[in-house]
C-alpha cells in the first residue's frame, strides 16, 4: 500500500545546491559486461510503454520552481522551454535568467549560454557573482572564443582564488590554444599554489611532466614524477611514478639517477608492473640487483621461469629463508610443476609445518591430501588446525561421500568452536543430512546450533532460514525427542530476537518466522512530509546529544568550527555549486575520510551532503554514524536511517512505480545498491547513472521507448536514468512472471542467467539464491531484499497515526 499525504507534496529531491545544474560527466564507451545491466540475444521483445504525455505548462507564478526541479532532473530542454522569453514577476526575473543559462550551458547551447551571462555581468548592480564568471568562461570556451574565455577565467581567479587548483588548468588550456606555451606552463604552476586535494595536484603534475618531456626538459619531467610519487598512496601509482622517473633519467643519459629508481621499485613496490619494467632495464644494463627481490618482482609479473631461476640463486646462498622456499614452491606451481612445487614445500617445511603441509594438501588434493589435512588438525589446535580440519571434512565429501563428511564437519565445531569456520562447518552439516535425507530432524539439530550459536554469522543466520524450511519434516515425525517444532520455534525466537543484523540471512530469517513473503511489504509506504521531517531530525538530534554526552543545546546539526573551517570543504562546496561535480567529490570525500572515526561529524557531514546533493557521501556518513555508535536502520532514530536509506528522486520513482505497477521500495532499493542515488557514477564496467544502465542496453531501450533525441550521456540525468531503468525492471518482471529475484539477476547478470536459474529454482527466492552461481549476482539480489525490509520498516506510519 503506497500513502503520500494528500495535504503536503512531496519535497523535490535538492539535488544540487541552488542554481547549479547536473552536469554529466564524459561517458566512456564499452560493451556490456557480466555484473551490470544487459541484454542477450533471447531476450523477448517487450511490450513498449508510451512516453508519458508532457507535463502542463505551470502558472506563471510556478515556473521557477518547476524549473529549478526540472534542472535537478537533468532535463534541460524542460527548463528553456518554461523560461525562455517566459514574463516572471520581477522579483524572479533575475534568478530565472540564471538558471535559464546554466540550462543552456549544459545543453549544449553554448551560443545562448553566452550571450545571457554576459548580459548578466553587464546588468549587475554592485559585485558580480563569481558564477556569472565562470558559466561565461565555459561557454567561450567550447565556442574556441579563447579571448572571452581568458578574460572570464581571469575574473574568476581575482574574486576566488582559493578555487587556483581548478581555475588554473582552465586558463593554462586557454593558453596553450592560443599558442602561448610559457604562460601555460605558469598557469599550471601557480595551480600547485592553490588548497586542493592530492589528486588533483596529481593531475597538474602529470601535465607538467609531459610538457616537460615534450620540451625535452627531461630532468624537469623526474622532478614532476617524484612529486606525484610523495603524494601517491598505492604501491601502483608508486611504482608506476618511480619507473617513469627513471625512464626519463635514463633518456636524458642520467644512468645514476635512473638505475637508482629502477632499484627504488624493485626493492620497494615488487607489486608493480611497472617495476618490471625497471628490473628489465637494470638487467639489460647488467646492473647487479638482489636476487629475492628479483624473483619476487618477476613473479609479480607472471615472468615465472627467471623468477625461479632468480629464487634458486637467492638460495643457494641463503638455504633457511623460508619465505624465499614458499614462493618457489608457489612459482612452481602456477606453472604446473607439482613435482618441484613438492620439493620446495618439503624445504619450507622446516620452517612453517603446518603451513607447508596444507600447501602440499591443496597441491594434491587427492587421498594423500586428505591425510595431510587430517594429521594437520590432529597436531595444531590454533588457526592451521582449525583450516585443515575444515579443508578434511570439504575434501572427504569430494573423493569420499557426503555421509563420510558430516561427521569430519562437526569435528570442526566440537574440535575448534571459536574458529571462523566453526559456523559454515555446521551450516554444511544440516545441509548434508537435510541433503542426503538422512534425516530432518539431523539436520534441525544441527542448524539450531548453528544458529544458536553463531547468530552474528551469516552461516548462523542462513541455518535460521533453513531450519525454519526444515521444521515440516520434524512436525510429520513421532518422535520423543526434545526438538519438537514449539521447542525449536521457541529457541529459535530467542534467538533471531537477538539478532541484530541487518544482512540478508538475518532479515530473512525473521521474515520466514513472521511469516512474510519475500518482496512483499508489511506496512503502507509513507514518505514523510516537510513538517514530520523536521520533527524526526529534531528527535535525531536530540537522541545524538544523549549518546555522546553533550550539553542540551549543542547543535548538533551545525558543522563543528574546526569542519566549517576545512579547506576542502570550502573549495568542494564552491566546485560542486560551479558544476565541476566529479572534482567536488573528491574534495568533499578526502573531507568525510578524515572525520571517518568521529561519531558527530559525520552525522553533520550526512546532513550537509544530503543539501548540496552529494548523496553517495551522505549515504556513507549515515551508515558510518550508525556503525560507531554500534546502531542500525532498527535501532537508531528513524530519522538517522532515513539518511542512510533515503527516497531521492521520489517525485520521478513514485510514479514510474505507478506506471509499471511494481512496489516504489523495489526501486529505492535497486537505485540504493547500484548507485547510492548518485547520478554521475561509472561503474568498472561502465554501467552509468542512477540506474547503471550500459550504453548498449541505454540505446536499446531508447529504440523501444522511441526517446527524443537520445545520446549516451543522457542515461547521468536523473530523469532519463530512472525511467530506463524502471523500464528495465519492468521487462524483467515480465519475462519472469513477477518473481522479483529472478528479475534482479537478469537486471544484473542478463536475461539468459537469470532463465538458466530460474529454470533450476523456480519461484522459490531460497532455492534461487542457492542456485546462483555468479557471487556478485547472490550479492545482489540479497543487498537489495534486504534493503527492500529497511525501506518497508523505515517508512511506516509512525506509532500515533
Amino acid at each position: 500500500m503506497l500513502v503520500v499525504r494528500p495535504t503536503e507534496p512531496v519535497i523535490p529531491t535538492p539535488t544540487l545546491a541552488p542554481n547549479v545544474p547536473t552536469l554529466p560527466p564524459a561517458a566512456p564507451e564499452s560493451a556490456a559486461a557480466e555484473g551490470s545491466l544487459q541484454l542477450t540475444e533471447t531476450e523477448p521483445v517487450p511490450t513498449v510503454t508510451p512516453l508519458p504525455t508532457a507535463t502542463p505548462t505551470p502558472r506563471p507564478e510556478e515556473r521557477l520552481s518547476q524549473a529549478q526541479i526540472e534542472l535537478d532532473h537533468g532535463n534541460f530542454t524542460r527548463v528553456i522551454a518554461l523560461l525562455d522569453g517566459a514574463e516572471l514577476p520581477p522579483a524572479e526575473q533575475r534568478a530565472a535568467r540564471v538558471l535559464l543559462g546554466t540550462a543552456f550551458l549544459r545543453e549544449g547551447e553554448f551560443a545562448a549560454a553566452r550571450q545571457l551571462f554576459e548580459e548578466l555581468i553587464a546588468e549587475a548592480d554592485g559585485e558580480v557573482p563569481v558564477d556569472y564568471y565562470f558559466f561565461l568562461g565555459e561557454s567561450a570556451t567550447a565556442l574556441a572564443e579563447w579571448p572571452a574565455a581568458l578574460a572570464a577565467f581571469k575574473a574568476v581567479h581575482s574574486r576566488s582564488p582559493q578555487l587556483g587548483a581548478y581555475v588554473q588548468p582552465r586558463l593554462a588550456n586557454i593558453y596553450f590554444a592560443l599558442g602561448d606555451a610559457e604562460n601555460g606552463r605558469l598557469a599550471l604552476q601557480a595551480a600547485l599554489t592553490a588548497p586542493a586535494n592530492r589528486l588533483a595536484y596529481i593531475d597538474i603534475h602529470q601535465r607538467l611532466a609531459s610538457l616537460a618531456l615534450e620540451n625535452g626538459e627531461l630532468l624537469e619531467a623526474v622532478t614532476h614524477y617524484d612529486a606525484i610519487h610523495a603524494l601517491a598512496v598505492t604501491e601502483f601509482t608508486r611504482g608506476q611514478m618511480t619507473y617513469l622517473a627513471g625512464d626519463a633519467a635514463l633518456q636524458a643519459g642520467d644512468t645514476e639517477l635512473a638505475y637508482a629508481r629502477f632499484q627504488r621499485g624493485v626493492a620497494q613496490y615488487p607489486g608493480s608492473y611497472d617495476s618490471y619494467l625497471g628490473l628489465v632495464q637494470l638487467v639489460n644494463a647488467e646492473q647487479p640487483v638482489d636476487d629475492f627481490q628479483r624473483g619476487l618482482v618477476n613473479l609479480n609479473a607472471a615472468s615465472y621461469d627467471p623468477a625461479i631461476a632468480a629464487f634458486e640463486r637467492h638460495l643457494a646462498a641463503n638455504p633457511d629463508d623460508a619465505e624465499a622456499h614458499r614462493l618457489l614452491a608457489r612459482t612452481y606451481t602456477l606453472i604446473g610443476n607439482t613435482e618441484a612445487a613438492l620439493t620446495a614445500l618439503d624445504e619450507y617445511a622446516r620452517f612453517a609445518p603446518a603451513e607447508a603441509a596444507l600447501a602440499r594438501a591443496v597441491l594434491l588434493a587427492d587421498e594423500a591430501a586428505l591425510t595431510l589435512y587430517r594429521e594437520t588438525a590432529v597436531a595444531e589446535n590454533g588457526a592451521a588446525g582449525a583450516e585443515a580440519a575444515f579443508a578434511a571434512a570439504r575434501l572427504t565429501e569430494t573423493i569420499e561421500s557426503p555421509t563420510a563428511a558430516l561427521p569430519a564437519y562437526l569435528l570442526v565445531a566440537d574440535r575448534f568452536p571459536d574458529s571462523p569456520q566453526a559456523a559454515p562447518a555446521l551450516f554444511r552439516a544440516g545441509w548434508l543430512a537435510y541433503d542426503t535425507a538422512e534425516s530432518g530432524e539431523t539436520a534441525i539439530t544441527h542448524w539450531l546450533r548453528a544458529a544458536r550459536d553463531y547468530p552474528d554469522t551469516e552461516e548462523g543466520m542462513a541455518a535460521g532460514v533453513w531450519l525454519q524450511r526444515t521444521l515440516a519434516d520434524l512436525e510429520g515425525m513421532e518422535t520423543e525427542s526434545e526438538l519438537d517444532p514449539e521447542t525449536v520455534r521457541a529457541e529459535l525466537a530467542l534467538v533471531l530476537d537477538a539478532a541484530g543484523g541487518i544482512d540478508y540471512f538475518t532479515l530473512r530469517a525473521k521474515a520466514l518466522a513472521e511469516g512474510q513473503p519475500p518482496f512483499v511489504a508489511a506496512n503502507p509506504f509513507i514518505i514523510p512530509a516537510a513538517t514530520a521531517q523536521l520533527q524526526l531530525q529534531e528527535e535525531a538530534d536530540a537522541w545524538l546529544r544523549d549518546r555522546l554526552g553533550l550539553a542540551a543545546d549543542t547543535p548538533v546539526a551545525e558543522l563543528t568550527p574546526a569542519l566549517a573551517r576545512e579547506p576542502g570543504l570550502l573549495v568542494g562546496t564552491r566546485l560542486w555549486q560551479l558544476g565541476l561535480f566529479a572534482e567536488a567529490k573528491r574534495e568533499l570525500e578526502a573531507v568525510r575520510a578524515a572525520y571517518w572515526n568521529d561519531a558527530l561529524e559525520s552525522y553533520q557531514l550526512a546532513l550537509y551532503f544530503r543539501e548540496l546533493g552529494l548523496y553517495r557521501s551522505s549515504i556513507l556518513a549515515a551508515e558510518r554514524t550508525m556503525t560507531l555508535l554500534d546502531e542500525t536502520p532498527f535501532t537508531a532514530p528513524r530519522f538517522l536511517g532515513q539518511l542512510a536509506y533515503p527516497v531521492y528522486y521520489a517525485e520521478l520513482i513514485l510514479p514510474l512505480a505507478e506506471q509499471y505497477g511494481y512496489d516504489p521500495r523495489l526501486q529505492f532499493s535497486l537505485v540504493r545498491q547500484e548507485s547510492l542515488f548518485e547520478s554521475i557514477a561509472t561503474s568498472s564496467a561502465a554501467a552509468q547513472g542512477l540506474s547503471q544502465v550500459i550504453p548498449d542496453t541505454g540505446v536499446y531501450i531508447a529504440g523501444l521507448l522511441a526517446w527524443p533525441d537520445y545520446e549516451n550521456a543522457d542515461l547521468y540525468k536523473p530523469y532519463v536514468g530512472l525511467a530506463f531503468g524502471a523500464f528495465y525492471l519492468q521487462q524483467q518482471l515480465g519475462n519472469f512472471d513477477g518473481d522479483v529475484h529472478a528479475a534482479l539477476s537478469a537486471y544484473n547478470a542478463g536475461p539468459g542467467n537469470a532463465a538458466r536459474w530460474h529454470e533450476t529454482a523456480g519461484s522459490d527466492l531460497d532455492w534461487y539464491v542457492r542456485t546462483v552461481n555468479f557471487p556478485e549476482t547472490e550479492l545482489y539480489i540479497e543487498r537489495i531484499y534486504a534493503g527492500f525490509i529497511i525501506y518497508d520498516y523505515l517508512y511506516q506510519p509512525a506509532a500515533d497515526e
